[in-house]
């Protein structure tokens, strides 16, 4: 990634004010999610670099009073509706909605630059005329290309269409700028009818020279793990589209020929309740991000089973960590004998099969290779690309 920081500066922007709109954040929802790591870290990068950042969210449920907050040099505002503490699947909509419409009341005569949206958050906002400059951070584009969404039938189905594809699909013609993490991604904007000249590169951000300098605990005493274990981490939303059945039946195949091998899976969900712990299955959720790498350094192999084909920062972190990487999917983040194996989404005997070739390999060596490949993704980088179209949109 080119740094741009050369780059004329539109007079009177030299710091710029973005606002993020977030249904539910890390620091006070207690979210894990992603998309909500990836904004409160994204606007504490922001913010070292004197830009003024304003994470507009729902209301607390335990403290509904609090309207304006201060956090490590974010600004956020609670909106209603107030957090309900579920995703209210498959109906979850509904409630963004409301969300969005109140968003645009707040967004009316606010000063600010850059509405950084995701999602269908900036819907309503996005039919003002006139309107700051928007972009609209695409992902994996679920409604469209995800596993769950194009599985539903029925009146699921329906509610696909009229209630997430059509938002989406409003929210991206309207935006000034589209972003996506890699290049595979721009035929699927393309075929939602989407400008190759809209279309420009922010991909996930890992805070990787932190990372390296970390000094982390040893966690496999506190686990009941020996030392000779061969330990697997997976660090995901338990949810369907993260193939956790798949992980937990690739894990036990694997298991009939690695009797050491262990598994540790970290995240909360409403799968979460399904997972049969033992011995051999350790489930953690609630884990503090100070805490979260050390499981990272005491592990031996990542495990991932989504069934998307986006940047996951979950493997980012675990590469940036020396992990080397069995997954269904991102073989632009593993390359097959490299640093890990890319196995196939749905493949349970896959994920065991590369479990199992990997034991059997140098795990050191793919580890240093997992790290050399992530470093492109620091904050940075990121950043860098960031204010690169942020400027770009605001000059024009």
């Amino acid at each position: 990634m080119k740094s741009y920081k050369g780059e004329f500066i539109p007079f009177g922007k030299e710091k710029m004010k973005i606002v993020f709109p977030r249904m539910e954040t890390t620091e006070f929802h207690n979210a894990y999610d992603g998309g909500c790591k990836y904004i409160q870290q994204f606007g504490e990068e922001l913010v070292k670099r004197g830009h003024e950042v304003e994470v507009v969210t729902t209301r607390l449920r335990d403290f509904p009073f609090i309207r304006k907050w201060n956090s490590k040099g974010i600004k956020y505002t609670f909106l209603n509706p107030r957090y309900t503490g579920n995703k209210l699947i498959p109906f979850n909509m509904f409630y963004k909605l409301r969300f969005s419409w109140n968003l645009k009341k707040y967004l009316k005569n606010k000063d600010f630059d850059i509405l950084h949206n995701s999602e269908a958050f900036a819907y309503f906002y996005l039919m003002n005329k006139p309107k700051k400059k928007v972009v609209f951070q695409s992902w994996a584009l679920e409604p469209f290309y995800g596993d769950e969404c194009q599985s539903q039938k029925g009146l699921r189905k329906l509610y696909v269409k009229l209630f997430l594809q059509l938002p989406w699909k409003s929210c991206i013609k309207r935006s000034d700028c589209i972003t996506i993490d890699k290049e595979f991604q721009i035929s699927n904007l393309l075929n939602l009818g989407v400008s190759r000249n809209k279309i420009d590169f922010i991909p996930n951000g890992i805070p990787f020279k932190k990372i390296q300098k970390l000094k982390h605990k040893d966690k496999r005493k506190e686990l009941g793990f020996k030392k000779s274990d061969l330990v697997l981490l997976s660090v995901c939303q338990l949810v369907e589209d993260k193939g956790i059945e798949e992980i937990i039946k690739g894990f036990r195949l694997a298991k009939k020929k690695i009797k050491n091998l262990k598994l540790i899976l970290i995240g909360k969900g409403v799968l979460e309740n399904k997972i049969k712990t033992d011995k051999d299955i350790i489930h953690l959720k609630d884990i503090p991000e100070e805490d979260l790498f050390n499981y990272h350094f005491s592990s031996d192999i990542f495990i991932n089973a989504t069934r998307t084909n986006n940047l996951m920062l979950s493997i980012q972190e675990a590469m940036a960590c020396g992990l080397p990487v069995v997954s269904s999917a991102q073989p632009f983040l593993i390359k097959d004998g490299i640093n890990g194996y890319v196995v196939g989404i749905n493949n349970y005997k896959g994920l065991a099969n590369g479990i199992i070739k990997m034991s059997k390999g140098n795990l050191k060596k793919m580890g240093k290779e997992s790290i050399k490949l992530a470093k492109e993704y620091d904050w940075d980088n990121v950043v860098d690309s960031a204010e690169r179209i942020y400027r770009r949109l605001l000059n024009e």
